[in-house]
Order: C-alpha cells, then sequence, then structure tokens
C-alpha cells in the first residue's frame, strides 16, 4: 500500500482522538531528537521478557521465524504512529511471557499435555459470512465446549493468576483483557459494530494462533504484505501444533470433562490442511456468503483495524489486498476439502442462516449425528434475544471507497458463486436488466 488515501474515506488520522493526535505529536517531535524511538527487535524483546519473568524457555524455536519477519515488518513496512507502535510492543511483550509461562507451567504439570480433544465441531468460513452468529449460537449449547475472550487473549495462568485463585479473588488475566477492550473501544469505537467485543464473549481462537507469531491478527491490524506473503505460502501446521498446546492448558485450568469444543476463525479457510493435520477427525461447519458483500466487509473490518495504530493508510490497496486474499484462501480451502470425507463436512449458507437460524441448526446437528437438547436451543435463543442485530450500530461500508466494483469483485469469484449456489444478496451485476438471481 502506498501512503496516499483515495476515495470517499477520510485519511486514518481522523479516526485518532485528539487526546491521541495529541500524543503522536509530542512522540514524534521525542522521536525526532532521538528519544523514545521504538525499534522492534525479536532477541531484544525476548531478552526483557526473560528478565521481567525470570523464564527462559520459549517451547518450540518454529516461532522464531515469523517473529523475526513480524519484527522486520514493523521497521520497515507497518508505518506505524508512535502510539501504535508501543501498542504494538506492548502486544508481542504479552505473547512472549505467555509462551514463557507456558513451558513453564507444563514443566511442572506434564499431565496437561496427556489431555485429548477429540472432534471439534470447526466453523470454516470467511470472514463476515455468519461466522460469528455461528459460533455463538454452537457456544450457547451446554455440549461444547468454547474459548471466552479473556482465554484466547491472555491463555496461560502465570503467577498471579496462581496467588489470585489461592485466594479467591478475580484472576487478573480477566481484569487485564477488560482494560485492553476498553482501551480498544476508545481508540477505535467502529470496531464494536464489525466485530462485538467482550471479555467474555464467545471468541475465535485466532488469538492461540498469534501465540504462535502466525495469525492473521497481525496483518489485519497492522500492514505487513511480506509477512502476509509468507503466512499465506508456509505450511502453517507448527502453529496448529502450538494451538493446541495452549487449548490443553486452557482446558487443565478450568477442569474440563471431555466434551467436543466448537471452533471457529477465518484463518481455517487459509490453513485447513494445517487444522487437519492437528484435528483428522474435525466436523466441518463450512459458511458461505455472497462474495460481493464478503469482500467488501473485510475490506471494511481490515481499513477499521489499520487506521488505529497508522497515520497513512490507502484504501484501495486494502480492497486489492484483501479481494486477492479472499480469492486465494478460498481456492485453497476448495482444494483441500476436496479430500476429506464427505461425512466431516456439511456447506450452510449466510442466507438460510438469516432466515431460519433453527433449521440450520438442526441441519448441522442431524447431519453430524449430535444431539439437540431443549436446553441448548433455549440458550441459543437467548443469546440471539441479547444480540440483536446491530446492536452496536450499523456496519456500513461501500465497494467504491476501496477501489472495487460489484461486476469485479462478482467476476474474480464467481467459481466460488456457483460451486456453492450462493445467492446474490442484492442484484447481479452481470445482467444488462439489473433482475436479481
Amino acid at each position: 500500500m502506498t501512503s496516499t488515501v483515495s476515495g470517499a474515506l477520510p485519511p486514518a488520522t481522523a479516526y485518532h482522538r485528539v487526546p491521541i493526535r495529541l500524543l503522536n505529536r509530542c512522540l514524534y517531535f521525542a522521536n525526532a531528537v532521538g528519544i523514545g524511538r521504538v525499534h522492534f527487535s525479536a532477541d531484544t524483546l525476548m531478552a526483557k521478557a526473560s528478565v521481567e519473568t525470570g523464564l527462559a524457555d520459549f517451547g518450540d524455536k518454529r516461532f522464531l521465524e515469523p517473529f523475526h519477519l513480524i519484527c522486520d515488518g514493523l521497521n520497515n513496512e507497518a508505518r506505524l504512529n508512535p502510539v501504535g507502535a508501543r501498542l504494538t510492543q506492548m502486544s508481542l511483550m504479552r505473547l512472549l511471557r505467555h509462551r514463557l509461562w507456558a513451558e513453564d507451567l507444563i514443566s511442572r504439570h506434564p499431565e496437561i499435555l496427556a489431555r485429548e480433544i477429540r472432534a471439534p465441531l470447526v466453523i470454516v468460513g470467511l470472514a463476515r459470512s455468519g461466522t460469528t452468529r455461528l459460533h455463538r449460537l454452537l457456544a450457547a449449547d451446554p455440549g461444547f465446549l468454547h474459548l471466552k475472550a479473556w482465554e484466547s487473549v491472555n491463555p496461560v495462568p502465570g503467577p498471579a493468576s496462581f496467588r489470585a485463585r489461592a485466594s479467591g479473588q478475580k484472576d487478573p488475566r480477566i481484569t487485564a483483557t477488560e482494560q485492553g477492550l476498553k482501551a480498544v473501544l476508545y481508540m477505535s469505537p467502529q470496531i464494536a459494530s464489525v466485530h462485538p467485543l467482550g471479555a467474555f464473549e464467545v471468541e475465535e481462537e485466532v488469538g492461540l494462533l498469534q501465540h504462535a507469531f502466525s495469525s492473521q491478527l497481525f496483518e489485519v491490524i497492522t500492514h505487513l504484505p511480506s509477512f502476509a506473503r509468507y503466512l499465506m505460502q508456509t505450511d502453517q501446521t507448527y502453529a496448529y501444533e502450538y494451538m493446541v498446546r495452549l487449548m490443553k492448558i486452557i482446558s487443565w485450568w478450568r477442569g474440563d470433562d471431555d466434551r467436543p469444543w466448537v471452533l471457529k476463525t477465518p484463518q481455517h479457510m487459509q490453513d485447513l490442511d494445517a487444522l487437519l493435520s492437528v484435528f483428522p477427525d474435525a466436523r466441518l461447519v463450512c459458511s458461505h456468503r455472497d462474495p460481493i458483500k464478503v469482500v467488501g466487509s473485510a475490506c471494511s473490518m481490515a481499513w477499521n483495524s489499520l487506521v488505529r495504530d497508522t497515520d497513512t493508510v490507502d484504501p484501495h490497496g486494502v480492497g486489492q489486498e484483501w479481494l486477492n486474499k479472499t480469492d486465494a484462501m478460498v481456492r485453497k480451502t476448495q482444494k483441500v476439502r476436496a479430500s476429506v470425507p464427505a461425512e466431516q463436512q456439511i456447506d450452510v449458507l449466510y442466507q438460510d442462516i438469516n432466515a431460519d437460524w433453527r433449521a440450520v441448526i438442526e441441519q448441522i446437528y442431524e447431519y453430524f449425528g449430535l444431539p439437540l437438547s431443549d436446553q441448548a436451543l433455549t440458550g441459543m435463543q437467548d443469546w440471539l434475544d441479547r444480540n440483536a442485530r446491530h446492536k452496536h450500530g450499523a456496519h456500513n461500508y461501500r465497494l467504491a471507497d476501496f477501489g472495487l466494483d460489484e461486476g469485479q469483485v462478482d467476476q474474480r469469484l464467481l467459481y466460488y458463486r456457483k460451486r456453492f449456489n450462493i445467492p446474490y444478496e442484492r442484484k447481479n451485476p452481470h445482467l444488462a436488466s439489473g433482475a436479481s438471481v
């Protein structure tokens, strides 16, 4: 992406609250005279984390390759403003501390790794295709285990968590997550309409993948094109193995039984082969939505995340990047799914979820032979009643703001629409009459 802002969207700085703008201005001045400048060095950050925790084992060293690549991108590609650089540094330190605590915990409690996670129900779909709603509906069934947001962000109990549990106090990881989310919503209030946030909300496991430094979260929040290419082109089995390691820690801490997990993150569209390597018995619920709407919404999601920590974002660059990424993820997923047994995968349409969610849920349970209790259905309806659509404001966006048009997007992804018979949510841009199909 270049630094030129085009289209109808305002510059990134228009999204920054006045105190943040003033703070950035002061820090820019300090940086110019050599004070407080942030440089990202993997070795320096790891040494600092070791000093803070008194630990030295970061676990499997395969994380070093993507971690070094992220640091290089942050220094040379990201164009972070001073506040954004400090927030990013804090996030990297959090991940490193959790890696250190994880290895220390497992060394003292090797029984953690003996836990088994069998046949998870995994929602596989592009961002903005109804995956969050479907995930949270299924998580309302007490027959499934799931992650809360605070567990995804802070999965490993450190010394303070053990002290809090011993004294009957609130886990400090929850407090840290609540404070972090308040900061996010202060700096980026528009995010709430894109993805509902809350420390106790059902959340996806992309935060666990982030601890392997192999997560789409990095490229959604920060402009890291070299890392994004690496992530798309490199086998991510290690990251998924580390995700399972963290899931076992979370399950051990909670004292879970052997109920199956329900999982979801759009990254599975990119790394379905890696997911199936660690969960060969996974049951896949594959959701599909009009790609015109998916691409526009994904561009808006990325834009609203990127503008927080930088002063220059090109919306047309965002559009091209996410159109290309969507195409690549769909093609890779279709290729992997071709070798998955039919009894392990089912397709559902976003439109059908909207029209009759209960019928879609019943279809999923019947297909996989799962018991669907009245308690589960009641829990799902209660979640819907508490979380009406647009509760946090409507998510508004236009493809034109990102240098794209409906015909262009539809032509690029028409093979996907035809493969799964995905209906248009508006009008077919390729029909001269504009008639719906």
